[in-house]
């Protein structure tokens, strides 16, 4: 059976370290060193939690509001908090194509700096932040 060299990767390590393993391991490096990784991913495997990643959500400029993000702002003491909904901006069940649209729905109509009225709580953010210290 030919060997099939698509399924192998190329790993580089000093000569020195190389020498001193084949020295050890005379009659197999690759499957020692296999057998090493293996070991180690089977050890650590708790470590790493892996999640599906969040394809949907919005972009604001450069900013990315995964799908969960809530918006929040407060006006005449009300504090009203919007979603991300899938690629949407959702509040009161309307959709909003953009947070500066959203900013002025949520503050009577008013023109406002949407950077500079908005806090942002995104799925993985333990606290709210204001929207302009995000786009940094």
């Amino acid at each position: 059976m030919p060997l099939n060299l698509d399924s192998f990767v190329s790993i580089p390590v000093s000569n020195e370290l190389y020498a001193e393993f084949s020295r050890r391991f005379p009659g197999g490096v690759s499957s020692a060193l296999e057998q090493i990784v293996q070991d180690f991913l089977d050890r650590t495997a708790a470590d790493f939690v892996t999640h599906e990643p969040r394809t949907q959500g919005v972009y604001w400029d450069a900013l990315f509001l995964p799908e969960g993000s809530r918006i929040r702002t407060k006006h005449y003491g009300e504090i009203k908090v919007a979603e991300v909904v899938a690629d949407k901006i959702i509040w009161k069940e309307e959709s909003y194509p953009s947070m500066s649209q959203l900013a002025r729905a949520m503050r009577g109509g008013t023109s406002n700096n949407a950077w500079k009225v908005l806090e942002i709580k995104r799925p993985s953010d333990p606290k709210w932040q204001l929207a302009v210290l995000l786009r940094r």
